[in-house]
Formats: C-alpha cells, sequence, structure tokens
C-alpha cells in the first residue's frame, strides 16, 4: 500500500493543536496557575476589612487571569507562524509512506530521503476525525490525513493489526 500524503496548512494546525493541547495537555499548567490565584484572589476578597485586601485580591485575580489569557494569545500566534513556515498553501506532497501486511517495515520518503522503520518500533498511532497521526517516536510523527485515503478502513485494520490495541488510540471511530 502507497500513501502520497499531500498536506495542507489546515492538517498542519489540527495536528498541532492535537499534539499540544490533547496529546501532550501542555494547557494544565497556565489553568492551574489562573485556579490557585483566582482562590486565592476570592480569598483576598471574602477578608475585605482587612486592610489592602481587596488591592490583593485584584492583582492576584489579574494575574491569575492575565497570564493564561497571554499563554493562549501566544500560543496560537505561535502556532500561526509555524503553520506558515511550512508553506503549504496550496497543499503540496511531503512525504509517501509504504507499507503492506506481509511486511514488518514502514518506508517513508520524499524526493530527498528515504527511511525505514520496523513496525515493533513506532510508538503510537491516533485516529482522529480528519487525519491519523502515526508516531514514530514519542516526538517525530507523521500526519495521514483521511481524504489521502482511497481505503481509510483498510489503512486503519492494517495499522492496528501491526501496532496493537495498546499502541493505538481512537478519538473517533474511523
Amino acid at each position: 500500500m502507497t500513501i502520497a500524503v499531500k498536506l495542507s496548512e489546515n492538517h498542519f494546525r489540527q495536528f498541532l493543536i492535537f499534539n499540544i493541547l490533547r496529546r501532550l495537555k501542555l494547557y494544565r499548567s497556565p489553568l492551574i496557575f489562573a485556579s490557585i490565584l483566582t482562590v486565592s484572589a476570592i480569598i483576598s476578597f471574602l477578608m475585605h476589612h482587612v486592610q489592602g485586601a481587596i488591592l490583593l485580591g485584584t492583582v492576584l485575580l489579574v494575574v491569575g487571569l492575565g497570564m493564561p489569557i497571554v499563554y493562549f494569545t501566544t500560543f496560537f500566534a505561535s502556532l500561526k507562524k509555524q503553520v506558515k513556515l511550512q508553506n503549504l498553501n496550496p497543499p503540496r506532497l511531503v512525504y509517501t509512506l509504504q507499507f503492506s501486511q506481509d511486511s514488518d517495515v514502514l518506508d517513508i520518503f520524499n524526493e530527498k530521503e528515504k527511511a525505514s522503520y520496523r513496525w515493533q518500533d513506532v510508538y503510537h498511532a491516533y485516529f482522529e476525525k480528519e487525519s491519523i497521526y502515526l508516531f514514530l517516536t514519542k516526538d517525530k510523527a507523521f500526519l495521514i490525513p483521511h481524504d489521502v485515503l482511497e481505503n481509510r478502513n483498510e489503512v486503519t485494520t492494517l495499522i492496528e493489526a501491526k501496532l496493537g490495541s495498546e499502541r493505538c488510540t481512537k478519538h473517533i471511530k474511523p
């Protein structure tokens, strides 16, 4: 089976959001920080009879809510910049994957290089609404948008057979 992967800006953007926010869950720290400072601000406001408590509560609330706003604004600005750097408008052929039921090897190549990976070394596969994200390592992934697949069910079944259910995560039914 040969899959020529043509990526668009939208595919890449969806992957980055999935990887940062869903898989790595990097939104947790700013939200925990905001929660702690907001609770501290509420406690300060409840102690309004103490001199400076209202001012302290206001500062805690502004910092507690401001930091996540800055974090997510920076995140989405960086996301937009990374998407533009990939030069995916118009969508272009990025790489080609080649594998079969009989082979224990996954070949990936583009016009400059070729690499082979054993299926047993593949880290994880995520089956999402629009794409399959095939992580070769914890940090290196290949995107397989559904719209480049002739038979999505066949590809999904083959990847699951090669990786086993423990290394596959389905967020949506294929």
